[in-house]
């Protein structure tokens, strides 16, 4: 009879430390990984819900033979303010009321009321997704050359940053802009030039009417225009978009982008688009400047772009 000696040896402390240490690198690879694919699925989702609400608002427009305002404004959560906000799809139909925006007879600045269709959700995008819109259409031209990454200028989104509750609503130092999306009854885009709607060089913009009180809410914090204790000034205040429930100046667009937020933030430098030092117009203009900047380099490499084809008004990924 043989026997056979069996071995007792065990892992030596060097090789567990080379098992362990590539084990720490499949689980690293395998998270950057998941998360990646987390975020692409985000924003896959969100630009499939864009698609989707201008699609339904088309639709309502042409069979309700009425225009139809596509609106995307921030909602915060009181529970979780600390989460940040989150945009909202708000589906409103044209009033064909008209105000003056300053109400001096001799300033041919007004504004269009829309109101938010009864009965309708207001649609919300994953968190941290959000909209932009070139500031170059066709009632302001300057530079254009005919697409997203052509000749844009700039990009506005919306306000975002830290929220914080002041005179009972919450606003941020972080502002951005209103944008949104005109059909008309037959379902195509809305592309009269704003400073000439209302003819004799008078300038008619479209406003959301929220809160369903038949007038603008600049949401000030006090009887002068002062929002969120930094001022400001000229026709700055009226386009402003930096609390919930503000009802400014909507800058209508003919092609728009979807983006991811928060990658912009971890790629860019959000605390420089805070406002420090005393208040000022000069002073808050000049931050809001930088976050657009931002906001603009990063739509025009990392966004996704949806364009209207100009026959029919349809939303398409692909440029026509």
């Amino acid at each position: 009879m043989t026997f056979v000696r069996r071995s007792n040896r065990a892992f030596t402390l060097i090789e567990l430390l080379v098992v362990m240490g590539i084990l720490v690198v499949l689980a690293v690879l395998t998270g950057i990984g998941v998360s990646q694919i987390s975020r692409e699925a985000r924003l896959s989702s969100g630009v499939n819900q864009v698609i989707a609400a201008l699609g339904s608002a088309r639709s309502y427009a042409i069979q309700n033979n009425t225009t139809v305002l596509l609106a995307f404004t921030v909602s915060v959560d009181p529970a979780a303010v600390s989460q940040g906000e989150v945009v909202e799809m708000v589906l409103a139909e044209g009033t064909g009321e008209i105000y003056s925006i300053t109400g001096n007879t001799n300033d041919k600045r007004f504004e269009e009321r829309y109101l938010p269709i009864a009965g309708l959700a207001f649609a919300q995008l994953p968190r941290g997704i959000k909209v932009a819109g070139p500031t170059v259409t066709a009632w302001n031209p300057d530079d254009a050359t005919g697409g997203a990454g052509d000749g844009d200028n700039f990009w506005y989104t919306q306000p975002g940053g830290s929220w914080t509750l002041e005179q009972g609503r919450y606003a941020t130092k972080e502002p951005g802009r209103m944008i949104g999306v005109l059909f008309s009854p037959d379902g195509t885009l809305v592309t009269r030039r704003i400073d000439s709607a209302g003819g004799s060089g008078a300038t008619i913009w479209p406003f959301l009417d929220l809160d369903r009180s038949g007038k603008v809410n600049l949401g000030s914090c006090d009887e002068d225009d002062c929002r969120d204790n930094w001022n400001y000034g000229g026709s700055y205040q009226y386009v402003v978009y930096s609390g919930i429930g503000d009802e400014v100046d909507l800058h209508p667009v003919q092609w728009l982008a979807v983006f991811d937020d928060e990658a912009l933030r971890r790629a860019k430098s959000p605390a420089s688009w805070i406002p420090t030092g005393t208040p000022g117009g000069s002073s808050v203009t000049a931050f809001d400047g930088r976050r657009i900047d931002d906001v603009t380099a990063w739509v025009e490499t990392a966004g996704v772009p949806v364009y209207f084809n100009r026959y029919t008004g349809v939303a398409e990924i692909n440029k026509p």
